[in-house]
């Protein structure tokens, strides 16, 4: 059967006609002042493009670009002037070196967050510079290197500016493409959820610093391919004018003006504010140094009190209403039924036997000089509910730390499944065997979608995004959200917040789910309703460990009642028994507390 591509979208035919349009008037301008403008409006279209797979997509706040930019604008200058390679294999060994040079340097500073991050990236591109400043006899120095002018295509040269602006805008929009493949992407999930909250994303079996390092690699390499072009239409590269850290901030700021995080966004930057600096410099060139800067600085302040998402967050609430009244604009793609994301009873024979599942020998943890965890036993069998109860302070969440791999143990061992995981870490390595939590204080994806959240969950478990999408809205739909699926995460209520980590959760496909106080705060209905799911939830053959200060919840659903004071196990049992025994009532419930 022949294939047959039907594409329904308006959003494609719209893309389709724009690029349709700029390719015709790049061919019919004869300006040279206007064709120089567009030129560079492409080339840092492209550049902030490249900057925003990683300062955008994944978080990662880079002031080191334009060091990734230099390296690829003197690899292919140096390859072409010493070795006479062709300009366009040089600019892709020159786009490979700055990934590869990327990657080493920023990998290792991964570890460092927020503006650690962008110092640390800072000191990369300084160190660039001088690094090419001092060593002469590579580099020529401050004096630089002149590229001998060759017309043609094949050398990466013109007498016009036509030739350049093709060149420029077929790279932008290669870019653009990529960073769309890399937006709707698995990957592309992954990194928009650890953008939001690193931790939690790596309690879903998420690896940040791999999927970082990916987008490194992507970002650096056509940042670098990047400076060959850079380098071929202006003949002339010195330290000062490729590893200028200037060059870093403004690709940040064409992101952040037009919408950092997006695809259109950098090209709508670039747009705004390339033209404004190159009419400042050619009308009034010296005489004002430093007013260019002035305006950006200007715009971009309007842009953040008026427009704290970009300029490409106001122009879709036009868009939208636009694409929703043409013809297939409000069309959902259809979603196939698909295997349940959660195992049903029936898979799970062995829960009628319970055997361990996790098992706790003797664990010990400090904090300094206090011992928050002392010598600590349990075991939790498959299929059972087991709930861990104590006073604030006793060790409750820290001992869910130490079994997911965000804490160390001093001291002894945790089997999972027959794995010894004690001190397994990052804690993506525990998840991705099968544990699953939820946290103490909520931390929702506050910027993504209840879809894009639950996504986030999905897609290290699912061969595509197709089948992580159906496997989302399955547990949506489990878990009673599929009304706010489209909602920001961030303004859901307390009781939907909850909701929604308990979906993120599930969609990882655990064998054993930690449900950290998933009913504190929510009042009686809600914590009926809670009840009922996780009785769903646990009819379908999960084994969970649950902490909880609703008595009545905890007493009515635990198979096992585990009691934790001051870091040690003071009592174990079933719920009855941990009603009336008298260290429990001592320690935790209270004289006047009675089983409903």
């Amino acid at each position: 059967m022949p294939l047959t591509l039907h594409i329904k979208n308006p959003k494609f035919y719209l893309t389709l006609l724009a690029v349709i349009v700029l390719y015709a008037v790049v061919l019919s301008i004869r300006n040279q002042f206007i064709g120089d403008i567009l030129t560079m409006v492409f080339l840092f279209a492209g550049l902030s493009l490249s900057w925003n797979i990683l300062g955008g997509f994944a978080g990662q706040f880079s002031l080191g670009h334009a060091g990734l930019f230099g390296i690829g604008a003197y690899t292919s200058t140096l390859l072409l002037t010493r070795f006479g390679l062709n300009p366009w294999l040089g600019m892709v060994v020159g786009g490979v070196l700055a990934a590869v040079v990327g990657g080493l340097v920023f990998y290792p500073c991964f570890r460092l967050r927020g503006i650690f991050f962008c110092l640390a990236s800072l000191a990369f591109t300084e160190v660039m510079r001088i690094f090419s400043t001092h060593f002469r006899g590579l580099t020529e120095g401050a004096m630089g290197i002149t590229i001998p002018f060759k017309e043609g295509l094949a050398h990466m040269m013109f007498r016009g500016k036509s030739g350049y602006m093709l060149i420029s805008l077929s790279l932008m929009l290669i870019i653009a493409l990529v960073s769309m493949i890399i937006k709707q992407s698995r990957i592309g999930y992954k990194l928009v959820a650890l953008r939001e909250d690193e931790d939690t994303t790596e309690t879903l079996g998420v690896s940040t610093a791999n999927n970082k390092f990916i987008a490194t690699l992507i970002s650096g390499f056509f940042t670098g391919c990047l400076g060959t072009f850079y380098a071929h239409y202006t003949l002339l590269i010195d330290p000062e004018s490729v590893f200028n850290v200037m060059f870093s901030v403004e690709f940040a700021l064409l992101a952040i003006l037009g919408g950092i995080g997006t695809v259109l966004g950098p090209i709508i930057g670039a747009f705004l504010l390339i033209p404004i600096d190159s009419l400042i410099r050619g009308y009034i060139g010296q005489a004002q140094q430093g007013l260019s800067f002035i305006a950006y600085g200007a715009l971009l302040v309007i842009v953040v009190l008026f427009l704290p998402h970009g300029v490409v967050s106001w122009l879709s609430k036009f868009s939208a209403k636009i694409f929703r009244s043409l013809p297939g604009g409000s069309a959902q793609a259809a979603r196939a039924p698909i295997e349940p994301a959660v195992k049903t009873a029936a898979e799970h024979p062995a829960r009628l036997v319970f055997p361990p599942i996790l098992e706790i020998k003797k664990l010990g943890k400090s904090f300094g000089g206090l011992r928050v965890i002392n010598d600590f036993d349990m075991i939790v069998n498959q299929g059972e509910i087991v709930g861990l109860i104590g006073p604030n302070g006793a060790g409750k969440t820290t001992l869910f730390n130490l079994v997911t791999g965000m804490h160390r143990p001093d001291s002894g061992t945790i089997i999972f499944k027959h794995h010894d995981i004690t001190g397994l870490n990052p804690p993506h390595k525990v998840a991705r065997l099968g544990v699953a939590r939820t946290f103490q204080v909520v931390k929702p994806l506050a910027g993504l979608s209840v879809e894009d959240n639950v996504l986030a969950g999905a897609v290290e478990r699912c061969p595509n995004i197709a089948r992580a999408r159906q496997k989302a809205w399955e547990i949506i739909e489990l878990v009673g959200l599929n009304k706010y699926a489209e909602v920001k995460a961030g303004s859901l209520t307390l009781g939907g917040r909850k909701r929604l980590e308990l979906a993120r959760a599930l969609a990882t496909e655990p064998d054993l789910l930690l449900l950290d106080e998933v009913m504190a705060g929510l009042n009686p209905t809600e914590v009926e309703e809670a009840i009922e799911l996780i009785r769903g939830i646990s009819k379908r053959g999960l084994t969970l460990l649950v902490i909880e200060h609703v008595m009545k919840a905890i007493m009515s659903l635990a198979d096992r009642i585990v009691t934790i004071h001051l870091g040690e196990k003071i009592f174990e049992g079933t719920p009855e028994q941990a009603s009336k025994d008298e260290h429990v009532i001592k320690a935790y419930l209270g004289k006047e507390y009675r089983i409903c």
